[in-house]
């Protein structure tokens, strides 16, 4: 077999032009069988040499760190990579990659000034500013590249066309401490002569409406913009355009748009051609100087995935619950936005009301919204007989169904109409694939991948519809390792990280919101502990070792400050503990398990990284703390105590348990579980932990049972109940009892969507690290058949079984090269597999 590096990516992300945030960038390849060393290649956009490798004997081809002098700003490169087999045989290079360093350093920005428009009252929502600049390109031009950002979010344009598909840009982050700033490619927007570049700005985060009290102006007192445009020319001389007083601005159709309430347009305010060269802006008036580029806040490139549209979905049925009534049902809640095409005359006003469900006579439930109107308007400029399209793009709802008042029904019969849904959520193509012989099982898999779609915009967020949608950070480390079997979460996760550690308060609790929209309970376990274990995580799934690095300083000052503020070791104080479970366990009891638990993964980080003192140090905390544990928890029979199904399940997965006390606590969790009919008794954190702690245990059969319970609590309760993703609560809805307490009741809601790693990793038998695959399967007929697939930072890996009428099983798995697999068959059996298909049974 041939040898071939596939799919180089930097700074783990991929495409036709890499935009850096470092000077040092790392690189990663995938092969198709197992290599004995590589070369790097590196050359400038004249072809002469940044940086060579030359052949490093090795296996690795994950994580390559750069070797040559740091890049500076601008600086442009092609990548690529040449490996050797086994057999020391070279393959031919790879496709180049193409790379640019952004804008490195905040003096980089020159004399880009921020600007705003001053004529609004900012104190609440307002409409959106409109800024134009005109400026002439002359012959010659080789390059263009336009550096944007904003207080707030923005769309951009040039010559009236929309620069990129992205939305909500530049997303949110304490925009106090850090602005991310967007690179666009715009050499093929520009030409000799003259060009118009304009910008829409609304609230966003920066400005906009944020939690339940309605916080407003939270990081800046108004919108603004930043933006520099530098032009490259044949003989390399540069000329830039950039944000400044010669701007012009304005507010046109945009009355609001607040990502909570909704985005409200007055078509007859509309300026036809506001951002192209021939308009007349003698009305608009100087941009407001919102002073230079100082050192802080730092602006950095952003390299998280953009929030884009990656799915358009069709309405499945129009529905009319009363007369003059129209709702649109797309079958799916998601997250995003819409498009219709519409009429009317010239001051009519449409109304798109979003909702989760329908109440019980058939109309919008939208209490669970609570102060979040999540409503969207547009009054028509006419004439009736012209049809316009209609799409936000300055906010985001989460939803199933759309109702569109303001019909004239004599003239525009809604079975008339095209109405799309947009999904948004941040740019991470689905990686995962599962289903099974039982529908229910298949589509709850499913519900979780659809609520970590649309949670996953910006950040992991609670819940996409309410007025939250914050960044809880239990939430978010809880379901990290599932996250990883769905998407590539590198560089999300790496960016959520940072705002972890933004938000860190200096005497080191780690914060339970990241962003720290709200201050609830810093350091609280398993919310706080997500900047110890999501770094872990990273690192156990994708081999991650710079992220450790990156969060090491923050991991130790999270740790200590749990010492400090423990009582011998046990974590009092307030807490979450194991939220919404029908059991309460007590929080001191989860806590001072999660305390463990980070000691023992800190001890593990430290050695990884080679700080030998450290790891002896945490490993010291570990012991101190398991002892604590066991001193306090554990009964006289060496049983957690009292003993509710998270609370074994935490002391077996985290190992406070000792060897020979492991199979009575084994047995008392199958006891629980029995007693309570094979039922989930357990809240956001027992939730996630069950399921290991039965399969760790030997309790394959008892897992299954509770997969596949359909009664409350259950996960396929709510999936009977017509869920298509997963909600907030075990019975957010029934259809006997109706809807749960509406202050508190989100119909996708991620947490307990865990349930899917397990479906992927035991059920489809994908079980995968960076150092290895292995492949091993729950066979429980009750599932069969079953194909689940991954498309792992390898390669693709499927795994396809099923129960035969005579009983028989028969299994196929393909795994990728450049990375050992093995099989473990239902007799205990192991098999090392070859890169392609094996046929096991």
């Amino acid at each position: 077999m041939t040898i071939d590096p596939v799919d180089l990516k930097i700074d783990a992300r991929s495409g036709e032009r890499i935009f850096l945030a470092s000077g040092k960038p790392e690189f990663s390849w995938r092969l198709n069988a197992r290599q004995s060393a590589y070369r790097i290649l590196v050359e400038d956009d004249q072809g002469a040499a940044l940086w060579d490798s030359g052949v490093v004997q090795g296996t690795s081809c994950r994580w390559i760190p750069w070797g040559g002098a740091e890049l500076a700003s601008r600086m442009a490169g092609t990548a690529r990579v040449q490996v050797f087999d086994q057999s020391g045989n070279s393959s031919g290079f790879s496709a180049p990659v193409h790379f640019e360093t952004g804008l490195l350093e905040n003096r980089d920005w020159g004399n880009a000034r921020w600007i705003w428009y001053d004529r609004n009252n900012y104190s609440t929502t307002a409409p959106s500013p409109y800024f134009r600049k005109t400026f002439y390109v002359r012959p010659g031009l080789r390059k263009a590249r336009l550096y944007i950002t904003a207080r707030g979010c923005f769309n951009a344009y040039i010559d009236g066309v929309k620069i990129s598909p992205d939305y909500l840009a530049p997303g949110w982050t304490d925009f106090q401490k850090q602005i991310p700033y967007m690179t666009y490619d715009v050499t093929e927007a520009l030409s000799e002569g003259t060009h118009t570049l304009g910008a829409i700005l609304a609230d966003g985060w920066c400005c906009g409406n944020l939690t339940i009290f309605r916080y407003r102006n939270t990081y800046h007192p108004h919108p603004e913009l930043l933006a520099r445009l530098e032009m490259t020319f044949d003989q390399g001389e540069r000329e830039c355009i950039v944000t400044d007083s010669s701007w012009k601005s304005s507010t046109g159709s945009i009355l609001s748009a607040d990502l909570y309430d909704g985005e409200n347009i007055d078509a007859r305010l509309e300026m036809p051609g506001w951002c192209k060269n021939d308009f007349d802006d003698t009305g608009w008036i100087t941009a407001a100087d919102g002073g230079p580029v100082r050192e802080s806040p730092r602006l950095v490139q952003k390299t998280a995935p953009p929030v884009r549209c990656q799915e358009i979905l069709k309405p499945v049925q129009l529905l009319h619950p009363k007369k003059d009534t129209c709702i649109w049902d797309f079958g799916q809640n998601f997250v995003g936005t819409y498009r219709v095409h519409l009429r009317g005359n010239p001051g009519r006003l449409y109304t798109f009301q979003t909702g989760e469900m329908l109440d019980k006579d058939g109309t919008l439930y939208t209490l669970n919204y609570r102060s979040a109107r999540s409503q969207d308007s547009y009054i028509c400029s006419g004439p009736l007989e012209e049809w316009f399209e209609y799409s936000p793009s300055l906010t985001f709802h989460g939803f199933r169904y759309l109702q569109i008042d303001g019909f004239q029904f004599d003239q525009i019969p809604p079975e008339s109409l095209e109405v799309v849904g947009l999904v948004l959520h941040s740019d991470m193509p689905v990686a995962g694939e599962f289903r099974c012989g039982n529908p229910l099982v298949s589509r709850l898999w499913l519900n979780a991948l659809w609520g970590q779609r649309g949670n996953f915009l910006v950040i992991p967020t609670d819940c996409p519809q309410r007025d939250e949608r914050m960044g809880w950070t239990g939430d978010a480390q809880i379901f990290a390792p599932t996250a990883m079997y769905n998407a590539d979460c590198c560089t999300f996760y790496r960016k959520y990280l940072r705002d972890i550690r933004d938000a860190m308060r200096e005497d080191g609790a780690a914060p339970s919101i990241a962003p720290a929209i709200l201050r609830m309970a810093d350091g609280a376990a398993a919310w706080g502990d997500a900047i110890i274990l999501i770094p872990h995580a990273l690192y156990q799934h994708y081999g991650w070792q710079s992220i450790l690095a990156e969060n090491y300083d923050a991991m130790k000052r999270s740790i200590a400050w749990q010492k400090a503020h423990s009582d011998d070791y046990i974590r009092n104080g307030k807490q979450f503990g194991d939220w919404l479970a029908p059991v309460e366990t007590p929080p001191p009891l989860v806590a001072t398990a999660y305390f463990v638990h980070c000691a023992r993964c800190l001890s593990e980080i430290a050695g990884v990284l080679g700080h030998e003192d450290d790891q002896k140090e945490f490993s010291r905390l570990f012991e101190d703390a398991r002892r604590a544990f066991q001193n306090a928890f554990l009964d006289r029979d060496g049983i957690v105590s009292p003993s509710t199904q998270t609370a074994l399940a935490l002391g077996l997965v985290f190992d406070i348990i000792e060897p020979d006390k492991f199979s009575a606590n084994a047995a008392a969790l199958e006891r629980r579980v029995r007693e309570n009919g094979a039922r989930l008794n357990t809240g956001f954190i027992g939730t996630a932990l069950l399921l290991p702690a039965l399969v760790k245990c030997g309790l394959e059969k008892t897992a299954c049972d509770l997969v596949l319970q359909e009664e409350y609590p259950s996960w396929l309760f709510s999936v009977k109940q017509g869920a298509t993703t997963i909600w907030e609560r075990w019975d957010s809805y029934s259809h006997a009892k109706g809807f749960a307490d509406a202050s508190m009741n989100s119909f996708n809601h991620y947490a307990y969507g865990t349930v899917a790693s397990f479906l992927t990793s035991h059920i489809g038998g994908i079980q995968y690290s960076h150092e290895e695959i292995t492949m091993q399967i729950i066979p429980d007929e009750r599932f069969s058949p079953v194909q689940a697939a991954y498309d792992s930072p390898h390669g693709k890996i499927t795994s396809q079984w099923e129960k035969t009428q005579d009983g028989r099983l028969c299994w196929s798995v393909m795994v990728p090269g450049g990375i050992p697999a093995t099989a473990i068959l239902p007799d205990g059996t192991r098999r090392k597999l070859s890169p392609g298909t094996n046929i096991l049974l």
